[in-house]
């Protein structure tokens, strides 16, 4: 009797010894606000009130996993897509079964590509990852605020990107679309391990079609953290090598946030340039710099407050913010919200956003071009829940 029992709590050990060796971890997040939206139009109908998703934070669903290798080595693996649950069927590829966009039919439940990617990590020499992944010049629009929220963070990130068909004809050139900017198919990164602070990465794409928006990338960034300091620097390049000669979009950004307690600050430089050489002609470079400040306060271990100010320019040769390629473009944005927490999983907030274009602008308060000399803003109130 005593043999047979420790037989079998040998056996439990073991399994369970085995089970922690491999995991694969289920996770989302649903986001949902009502908002006040306000184009800036004189027209009534520059305002609507409605339902929307992902305000502060993008809705998700995903999986991940580890599995231990021994010797220090584990291999991993990520699988993540938007979902859009508060929003109207568009009828489209992976909406639903909905032809017709009507205000009862369902949201999507597969809708923007997320990182999806498998990798290998050591302890010592660090981890390589393969699959899509998002570019490194998209993550610093991220990092740039401190408190990880769409707003002052990546709806901004089209914004470091130039280019005067992005929303005409597609593709056709360097960022051409939100997404050719964030996420790249066929891509690999490396990341050091970390050390006195210091973690790299190095990121590239070959052999994607110009369509895409980006045939070749290559990216690096760096991450230093030393008790409440960090900063961080990136380069990218990405060229469309169908073209003849190439188009080539370069992004490049640097920042620093300190964690004074009271508050937590972060600021950040970034600016995309676009170089198009037609007909062996090389056309003026447009440039466009996005320069944040952002902090959040946590007022009580329940209550955070939360905010920032952008300044967005371009260059008189650029022509995606500005009226024409004869002027420069300016706007300044500003944001400011408080956070109620629940739970580590679940929270409500309200925010307020408003972007002052002046006469020659046309920046948005997402990620899209806004319109010409226009002041929108956007109240919201919601609740966050991240399982």
């Amino acid at each position: 009797m005593k043999k047979s029992l420790l037989a079998i709590a040998a056996m439990t050990a073991f399994a369970g010894a085995a089970q922690a060796q491999s995991s694969v971890t289920v996770y989302g997040t649903l986001d949902t606000s009502m908002a006040r939206v306000d184009t800036g139009a004189t027209a009534t109908n520059g305002i609507t009130t409605k339902l929307v998703g992902g305000a502060l934070v993008s809705d998700r669903l995903g999986f991940k996993g580890v599995e231990d290798l021994g010797q220090g080595r584990t291999a991993r693996f990520q699988f993540e897509t938007g979902i859009a649950p508060f929003s109207a069927n568009t009828g489209e590829a992976g909406s639903g079964t909905g032809l017709a966009t009507t205000q009862d039919t369902p949201g999507s439940l597969i809708t923007t590509r997320r990182p999806t990617f498998v990798g290998i990590t050591d302890k010592t020499l660090g981890a390589i990852d393969a699959g899509s992944m998002y570019s490194l010049g998209f993550l610093f629009t991220g990092w740039g605020d401190v408190a990880g929220h769409n707003t002052l963070g990546t709806n901004l990130s089209q914004a470091t990107v130039v280019t005067s068909t992005a929303d005409a004809t597609g593709a056709t050139s360097i960022g051409g679309t939100t997404a050719a900017f964030k996420i790249n198919s066929n891509a690999v990164q490396y990341t050091s391990p970390t050390m006195a602070g210091v973690t790299a990465r190095v990121y590239g794409v070959t052999n994607n079609a110009a369509a895409s928006g980006a045939g070749k990338v290559t990216a690096a960034d760096l991450q230093y953290n030393l008790g409440k300091f960090t900063a961080g620097a990136v380069y990218e390049v990405k060229t469309i090598t169908s073209n003849s000669p190439a188009t080539k979009h370069t992004s490049m950004g640097f920042g620093a946030g300190y964690d004074f307690g009271v508050v937590n600050t972060r600021a950040t430089i970034q600016k995309g340039s676009l170089d198009i050489d037609t007909a062996g002609v090389k056309s003026p470079t447009a440039t466009v710099t996005v320069t944040k400040f952002t902090a959040t306060a946590p007022v009580t271990p329940m209550i955070d407050i939360f905010g920032g100010y952008v300044i967005l320019a371009e260059n008189a040769q650029g022509t995606m913010y500005s009226a024409s390629t004869s002027v420069a473009g300016k706007a300044t944005l500003m944001n400011v919200g408080a956070t109620y927490k629940f739970s580590k999983r679940t929270n409500v907030y309200a925010y307020y956003t408003s972007l002052d274009n002046d006469a020659n602008s046309k920046f948005g308060t997402t990620s899209k071009v806004g319109t010409q000399n226009l002041d929108p803003s956007t109240f919201a109130i919601g609740m966050r829940h991240s399982f």
